[in-house]
């Protein structure tokens, strides 16, 4: 199994053709569409973690009729290294940053990890 990972899942989008950024390094104002990747936390179960991933999908306010294919196509690349990373939280409802002049929606990914808390110690 390919180990997956936040740098994976930067990698992979990269790779794919998308303009991929971490939190704060993108400047200025949205003129091209780009991704800002995050770690959105970890949900905790019983033997079992799921590491999220929140994809921030930028695209250009005058363009935003094409922002919908957009989206597709991002989908469509993280389903390229789907069982790895599941959709666990389906897109966002799309607004207006002002702040970049951009409409913004997210996709929220999960990757499924054995966890090393919550579990039985084999003695």
């Amino acid at each position: 199994m390919i180990r997956m990972d936040w740098q994976s899942i930067y990698e992979h989008l990269k790779a794919a053709g998308f303009d991929v950024y971490a939190l704060g390094q993108h400047q200025g104002v949205c003129a091209k569409p780009y991704i800002v990747l995050r770690a959105n936390g970890i949900y905790q179960g019983l033997g079992i973690e799921q590491v999220l991933y929140e994809l921030l999908l930028y695209y250009p306010a005058d363009y935003y009729y094409r922002f919908e294919e957009y989206i597709s196509r991002v989908k469509k690349a993280m389903n390229l290294i789907y069982p790895q990373v599941k959709l666990v939280d389906p897109e966002t409802p799309h607004y207006l940053d002002p702040d970049v002049m951009g409409f913004m929606t997210s996709l929220t990914y999960g990757i499924k990890k054995i966890s090393e808390i919550n579990r039985m110690r084999k003695e």
